[in-house]
């Protein structure tokens, strides 16, 4: 864990936004640490605020859940996959070949973490279901910067990221010529994400290899992109 999942911004920040951030990262490494040490269940927020050495309001203000954390990390991940190669619109190569090379890092990453990853994925999965079944596709997130309004504002960023991502590779492909222009991006998106979810679930479940993996993420996006091609 290196950054922030707050640190991707471009507009520089104050000292007063500053220090909210190292109190946030303070509070999101203090509890990552613990997670890997007893795990997800066996930690509790006081135990998260001692180790950060804050109070236990503080922690809340931040992360009013506890599976926040698990949020705040699939953010990061995917925060520092971008990072590592840079902005959509500079990405080169065939649409499928840039989309299994995103899904190769979050393998990694993922085995890398194995004892919390699938706890990260499967909080994702169930945030993403929640977004896409809400009547109110403009859900109340209270006031900003209320604990409400981070928690809300926070999830909806966070299962967003590989799915924007996954669109925009697919707009790409599809004024390329290598996607058929009937396709609509956002339901593409969603297959893709979904089968590389349940991928990488099930080879965690299952103790597989970062290689396996990767080899059965590559037979799916094969299949997949079988059916998007003209």
């Amino acid at each position: 864990m290196a950054q922030d999942p707050t640190s991707h911004r471009s507009k520089p920040p104050g000292r007063r936004e500053r220090k909210k951030r190292e109190t946030r990262h303070r509070i999101f490494r203090a509890a990552f640490d613990l997670f890997r040490e007893k795990g997800f269940d066996a930690t509790t927020v006081e135990e998260v605020a001692e180790r950060a050495d804050v109070g236990k309001g503080t922690v809340f203000n931040y992360f009013p859940q506890k599976t926040d954390f698990l949020l705040a990390a699939y953010q990061e991940w995917v925060g520092i996959i971008r990072d590592e190669l840079g902005p959509v619109e500079s990405w080169e190569g065939p649409a499928r070949v840039q989309l299994f090379r995103v899904f190769s890092y979050l393998a990694s990453t993922a085995v890398e973490h194995r004892p919390l990853s699938r706890l990260v994925i499967l909080e994702n999965m169930r945030e993403t279901h929640l977004r896409m079944t809400r009547e109110d596709p403009e859900p109340d997130h209270g006031p900003p910067g209320s604990p409400k309004g981070q928690a809300q504002g926070g999830h909806i960023a966070a299962v967003r990221l590989l799915e924007d991502m996954t669109r925009e590779v697919i707009r790409k492909g599809r004024e390329n010529g290598e996607i058929r222009p009937e396709i609509e991006d956002r339901q593409a998106a969603s297959l893709i994400a979904a089968s590389v979810f349940h991928t990488l679930v099930r080879g965690l479940v299952l103790g597989a290899s970062v290689e396996e993996i990767r080899g059965d993420l590559e037979t799916k996006m094969d299949i997949i992109f079988t059916g998007l091609a003209p």
